[in-house]
């Protein structure tokens, strides 16, 4: 077996520098001054002919100035490079930014892809995201482990197993390879004992200049070491008021915090014990316990760094979970001290292009233990690279083996949920050939829509809902009510969104599918709410966010929980469509007199779909006319036991968005002020 791990050295190599705006100077100094750990994952440019789509940095000194570019795809030194760090203005925040970050300062040495891989000529990079890692047989990434700010990288080449560490020597860049198998290794210039070596099982030195000494046992730096956040950070938390049936109490995050870490939580799950678990678009970990009471000792402790913009967590069996852009990564805390020691590939078949909208969003299991996560597309009109994995939601088996790819023609599927009963749903965002924003019903082989610039597109499977943009502009995650803990809505699902609102939605099986509605709760989020989880602990909904791209979020982000006082809530719980009329269930009784047709108004309106981004509302009775329409609503009436309203509206056709304005009363006259949005497609 021979790999290619690094090639000669060559001169300083540098992208054009580039004028920031007074808000990208800020967010810049932002990220450039958080404390990312020994080592950090990222899409890294270091050089037009060097591209490396899932990469470790590892920073040999506290001063980030001596840096290896490790790809965990190739299994190649990409770059050593001095004088310098990364570029982060892209990859720390999306507003006004593109793509990936280049390295900064004087380039050693360098690995370009180079011909003998087996990759063809694309644009200005000799190598094509669609050719992705190389085959399993050949070479495996394992993970790395970190010992205190020693970083060991664990893979396989052929049968051989590696330990491979670089560390500074008097200024000189050492690399230990532990070797478990003969391999032969092509090291190039600049690197001691020749171009070519023939390494036997067992442990090799190499050097990037003078330097010598014995190759060191690595073996140690693989059971856990020094914690590097021992502290805990207490903060304060504030219960809301009791005056609703559905309360905000905020769980106060450590934003300032002796790492400067800059939370933006795109995660949570609970830890067996009641413990939460938060993941950052940073790339942090964080879990906080005290949770339960009046709130006002929530202890902190910062659990793994440097992951590659994680946007989705999930704790199975304990251990936490995190879906980012290289992989999803399984984390393990080998000496029980609180920090991850062990970040274990558990999969990273999902291939990535380097623009920076290609996140993969969240992550969840089902009743058999299979992980399901969604990936962005490329989106801008520059964007002429694609892979068979953009706009998809994938299954990865709960052993970490080969990826599914369920379906495609997704834009920034935010969130996806599963039912108790096996349901996969996820949401989308507006834009080309998606006239606003849906959530879908997943079904296998099914395209939901969105085509890119490069793309012709195609018919879609219908959703289940459309959202009118005046409800809710950028939907995230959903989460099943799993119990009665959180009032009268066991079994009915809630939408958390960017637009820093959640949604109360409604399902209504029908022969061919899927249609329903949402109803936002009278409630809103000091940033944009990207993840909902029901705590089996306490059965309440604990929501995190951020505030990343365009947003009117007032904060960087937010943890909170939504708690059910056991006031009367009074909320729609079902939905009959039928000729003519909808019936629909409300979990409380109401009052007989309020309901009338003129305190129920009916608006509807048609989306259509384009190239265009988005779409306008046109109404039904003149497909060209922009706008909503009014609909007649001959009669409304009450069931006996007050809890099912029965609306009857002549001629009622299937339509994009009938929106149902309600100004009634409960039975105990106090007011009921909501709009239900409701996607038809079938009256029966």
């Amino acid at each position: 077996m021979m790999i290619s791990l690094l090639v000669a050295a060559l001169a300083a190599q540098t992208p054009p520098a580039e004028e920031k705006s007074p808000f990208k100077a800020r967010v810049y100094k932002q990220a450039l001054e958080m404390d990312y750990g020994p080592w950090i994952a990222a899409t890294v440019g270091a050089g037009k002919d060097n591209t490396v789509y899932k990469g470790v940095v590892l920073s040999l000194d506290p001063a980030k100035k001596t840096n290896v570019l490790f790809d965990t795809e190739l299994l190649r030194v990409a770059a050593v490079w001095t004088d310098g760090w990364l570029d982060l203005a892209s990859r720390a925040y999306a507003d006004d930014s593109n793509d990936y970050c280049w390295i900064r300062g004087s380039v050693r040495a360098r690995t370009p892809v180079a011909p003998g891989w087996g990759f063809g000529d694309k644009l200005d990079d000799p190598r094509d995201p669609k050719d992705g890692p190389l085959p399993r047989e050949w070479g495996r990434w394992k993970g790395l482990y970190r010992h205190g700010n020693r970083v060991v990288l664990s893979y396989t080449v052929g049968s051989a197993e590696v330990l491979d560490s670089f560390r500074l020597d008097n200024g000189v860049v050492v690399r230990d390879l532990n070797i478990g198998g003969p391999l032969t290794l092509v090291a190039g210039e600049g690197w001691s004992g020749g171009p070519l070596q023939k390494l036997a099982a067992g442990r090799h030195r190499l050097s990037l200049g003078a330097s010598k000494g014995e190759a060191e046992d690595l073996a140690p730096f693989t059971k856990g070491g020094p914690a590097l956040w021992e502290e805990p950070i207490i903060t304060e938390g504030v219960r809301g008021a009791d005056d609703a049936a559905y309360v905000v109490d905020t769980l106060t995050a450590p934003e300032n915090n002796p790492f400067k870490s800059w939370l933006r939580f795109t995660g949570v799950d609970f830890l067996p014990d009641g413990r939460a678990a938060l993941c950052t678009w940073s790339g942090d970990v964080w879990i906080v316990s005290g949770l339960d009471g009046d709130l006002k000792n929530l202890s902190w402790r910062r659990f793994a760094a440097g992951l590659g913009q994680p946007m989705g967590l999930k704790v199975v069996d304990g251990l936490i979970y995190t879906a980012a852009r290289d992989q999803i990564t399984r984390l393990h805390d080998l000496n029980k001290d609180g920090e991850a020691d062990f970040y274990e590939n558990f999969n990273n078949d999902i291939r990535l292009t380097t623009n920076f909208h290609e996140f993969v969003f969240d992550l969840q299991t089902d009743a058999k233990g299979d992980f399901y996560t969604a990936k962005g597309s490329a989106i801008w009109a520059g964007s002429l690279r694609m892979t068979e994995h953009s706009g998809t939601v994938i299954r990865v088996p709960k052993d970490g083996g080969a990826i599914d790819v369920l379906c495609n023609g997704l834009r920034a599927p935010n969130g996806l949920a599963i039912s108790p009963d096996g349901l996969i749903t996820c949401s989308d965002n507006q834009g080309n050939w998606v006239p606003e924003c849906p959530i879908n019903v997943i079904r296998k082989g099914a395209n939901y829509g969105f085509a890119g610039h490069n793309q012709k597109a195609v018919e879609r499977e219908r959703p289940a809902i459309w959202i009118p943009m005046s409800v809710d502009k950028s939907p995230g995650s959903q989460a099943w009510v799993p119990d009665d803990r959180w009032g009268p809505l066991k079994g009915r699902m809630v939408i958390t969104s960017y637009d820093c609102s959640i949604s109360l939605a409604l399902f209504e099986k029908i022969e061919d599918g899927w249609q329903g509605g949402v109803v936002r709760f009278p409630m809103s989020f000091p940033s944009g709410v990207m993840r909902g989880r029901f705590s089996p602990k306490d059965g309440q909904l604990y929501v995190a966010g951020m505030r990343g791209w365009s947003s009117r979020a007032a904060k960087d982000c937010c943890f909170q929980r939504v708690r059910y006082t056991g006031k009367p809530a009074v909320l729609p719980s079902e939905v009959k469509t039928r000729k003519d009329g909808l019936d629909i269930l409300f979990t409380a009784p109401l009052d007989r007199e309020s309901i009338t047709p003129d305190a129920i108004g009916a608006v509807a309106f048609n989306v259509v779909r384009s190239g265009n981004y988005g779409s306008s509302e046109f109404t039904l009775s003149d497909p060209k006319k922009t706008g909503r329409e009014r609909l007649e609503m001959s009669k409304a009436t009450l069931s006996e036991d007050g809890r099912r309203v029965s609306l009857d509206l002549p001629g009622l056709k299937p339509v994009n968005n009938l929106i149902l304005k309600f100004k009634v009363k409960a039975a105990d006259g106090a007011p009921v002020v909501l709009d239900l949005n409701y996607t038809i497609h079938s009256t029966r």
